[in-house]
């Protein structure tokens, strides 16, 4: 739905941690268009392809990122599951496997707070399966991402704290006779 815009004290800000995942066919342009979408809409996203240019000591860039987002948003896919769970060739993939280390320390670290940091999203041509193991059960939340759409909406409600139902004012006790 097309809200209204609202100035808020500091904008969130996300990281999009994902795999450059060749499995599924225009994963890594998607990722891209989540970020761009979100920071149209007044969220200070991060992604890799924003720096791939510039001289970065990656593993200080992601874990700076992880650590100072409001929300990962851990876009589920097989490459991205592969790598967090540390399996397969582990030449490969360097990037999604430290993050999905340090995704990992701080879910260990603060079990309380941090699944509420990390969300599972699912971008076309990926499945739920696909989630990493140490987002679940956590992980069984999870947004379907595609622009315009009602889960598209849900996650950016999630991610600027306006949810969509709001409680009643709590009324009086009601004393029976």
């Amino acid at each position: 739905g097309g809200g209204r815009t609202v100035s808020t004290p500091r904008p969130p800000r996300v990281f999009v941690s994902y795999a450059h995942d060749a499995t599924v066919p225009g994963h890594r342009d998607r990722a891209l268009q989540l970020a761009e979408s979100l920071r149209k809409r007044g969220v200070m996203s991060f992604i890799d392809r924003w720096v791939e240019h510039e001289p970065i000591n990656w593993p200080r860039w992601m874990a700076d990122q992880v650590r100072d987002a409001d929300f990962v948003l851990c876009l589920a896919s097989p490459l991205y599951k592969q790598r967090c769970e540390q399996l397969g060739d582990p030449a490969l993939g360097r990037g999604a496997r430290w993050e999905g280390a340090l995704i990992t320390d701080a879910m260990y670290s603060n079990i309380v707070e941090a699944p509420a940091k990390f969300i599972s999203v699912l971008l076309d041509g990926t499945k739920a399966e696909d989630i990493p193991d140490v987002l679940r059960p956590y992980g069984y939340t999870y947004y379907r991402w595609l622009e315009g759409t009602k889960e598209d909406e849900m996650l950016y409600r999630r991610i600027t704290g306006q949810p969509l139902l709001k409680p009643p004012p709590l009324g009086p006790v009601v004393i029976y006779p």
